[in-house]
């Protein structure tokens, strides 16, 4: 885990900065000329690579490592198992084993086993939204100090009641239908497996079909990620005027990016979309498109992988 997290961390950080930087389109000054360019407005993935490593160093690129990992224990503990005998036919074996057959997974069932399956992604909503709020976060923060940390990354309302967490407008909705949308994309692709083999160069027209969900995948996905990112920031029963917490950690001289919180808060994730596309135009709603379109890929990639035979 912990090599997993070496590796990714830097990338899934500098994605979540990169898709929460509000860049409002330039206002023209009074004698038509344009408005000073912002160097943060028009810069790409990389771009924030190479900005976090500037301001922040390397410590910069492993914000949000720590909460992370406490997100995957939870996973890997609670949820997992939480799944798994939410699956409607689930069995224990006697080598200690669950197994759940498949005539529940694409039979008659699966529409309750598909449905259950949603309940695990939103038990992981307080933990993402921590996450994110970590990594974008202008203040330093201890890795082993977690009180002092969550005094910076939540609301006063928020620490009182964090079941407050949950109620983050957009939030839950945009989980439930990544959700959704994700597992359903490979379910209707490994329904038409055994139809795809059966014909003649099986391999191309396999190609043939998941091609097209990729892009359908990639045009419904990447909203979703982007308007998610954007709704965690979001601190409920905090005013735009709120002031700072008093022991806050220092913070970096230069603003990594800057964020839309609580000036006009989003109200929902529909009007999230509708603030982005009219505040920031449209293709903010696909950055880093590629990388939604690659994880599809490698989804979709895995069935064609060809298995070693049974020893």
């Amino acid at each position: 885990m912990a090599l997993l997290f070496g590796i990714t961390m830097p990338f899934v950080g500098v994605l979540v900065r990169y898709r929460a930087n509000y860049t409002p389109k330039r206002l023209q000054g009074l004698a038509g000329e344009e408005a000073a360019e912002d160097p943060v407005a028009s810069i790409g993935y990389f771009g924030m690579m190479k900005r976090v490593h500037r301001i922040e160093g390397w410590a910069g690129l492993y914000k949000g490592i720590m909460p992370s990992i406490v997100t995957s224990l939870i996973a890997i503990v609670v949820v997992s198992p939480l799944a798994i005998f939410l699956s409607p036919g689930h069995r224990v074996l006697p080598n200690g084993q669950v197994s759940v057959p498949p005539q529940f997974v694409l039979g008659p069932m699966w529409i309750l086993n598909f449905a259950l399956s949603l309940v695990p992604s939103l038990l992981l909503i307080p933990m993402q939204i921590i996450t994110n709020r970590t990594i974008t976060t202008p203040h330093t923060l201890a890795a082993f100090a977690p009180s002092a940390a969550l005094r910076v990354l939540l609301s006063p309302a928020e620490r009182a009641q964090p079941l407050r967490l949950y109620l983050s407008p957009g939030v839950a909705l945009a989980v439930l239908l990544e959700a959704f949308f994700t597992p359903l994309l490979s379910l209707l692709l490994a329904l038409a497996l055994p139809h795809l083999f059966r014909a003649h160069h099986g391999s191309l027209m396999y190609l043939a079909v998941a091609l097209p969900t990729v892009v359908f995948g990639t045009a419904l996905l990447t909203p979703l990620q982007v308007m998610f990112t954007r709704l965690t920031l979001q601190r409920r029963g905090e005013t735009p005027d709120a002031p700072a917490v008093a022991d806050a950690p220092p913070a970096y001289a230069e603003d990594v990016l800057d964020v839309r919180t609580q000036q006009a808060p989003y109200t929902s994730l529909f009007d999230c979309a509708r603030q982005i596309v009219r505040e920031e135009g449209w293709r903010v709603l696909y950055r880093a498109w590629w990388l939604t379109a690659l994880s599809l890929v490698l989804a979709m990639g895995a069935p064609m992988v060809p298995l070693a035979p049974p020893v």
